[in-house]
């Protein structure tokens, strides 16, 4: 497949959560790697890594720990409360597809910083403003190749319920103590 220009991956990259489990080639993933590495980042200190889970047992791992936190957060949280307007509730419907089925994705690519982020905003805000416009790159480099991809941020060392979780994608993929995951992105063939 010829890859699309950036406009038209600008232009064409959505939330796909419904991927097929057909294996992403070796040569995708590394090229969507690569250019998640050439985003800007604060201070030029690239505070970032990026780990691609295909091993089936590590995802089913990984997919049990958003599911956990998923289930809190969207199923008994948002979507319980009454109060939830009727947009906010059709995106979080949505997004239980990835809660039901993240371990279908035949890649799960787990970004993460590579320092703890400090409570102190200034600070954090740099190292967060780092990595997303990473993960923008590879969701971009991955819509050029004819993959989709999500970005997931339940699960993960930041997300709202990690109080609550009892399973951590940090955890199962034993991560240095120094790295937090803060996105998992599942790609593969919408």
């Amino acid at each position: 497949m010829a890859d699309l220009s950036l406009h038209d991956a600008i232009f064409t990259t959505r939330c796909m959560r419904h991927l097929k489990p057909d294996p992403v080639p070796r040569e995708d993933l590394e090229y969507i790697i690569e250019a998640a590495t050439m985003a800007p980042s604060a201070g030029n200190l690239q505070m970032w890594a990026f780990v691609v889970v295909t091993q089936q047992d590590l995802r089913e791992q990984i997919g049990a720990a958003y599911r956990e936190a998923g289930l809190k957060y969207i199923r008994d949280g948002v979507l319980a409360d009454p109060d939830t307007d009727d947009d906010r509730r059709v995106v979080y419907t949505k997004a239980m597809h990835n809660v039901e089925h993240l371990d279908e994705a035949p890649a799960i690519i787990v970004a993460c910083l590579t320092v703890p982020s400090p409570d102190d905003a200034a600070v954090a805000s740099g190292m967060f403003g780092s990595v997303y416009p990473a993960a923008q790159n590879l969701m971009l480099a991955a819509r050029a190749r004819g993959l989709g991809s999500v970005l997931l941020t339940l699960g993960t060392d930041y997300c709202p319920t990690g109080e609550l979780q009892t399973t951590s994608v940090r955890e199962t993929l034993a991560l240095p103590d120094n790295v937090r995951a803060v996105a998992l992105i599942p790609v593969g063939y919408p």
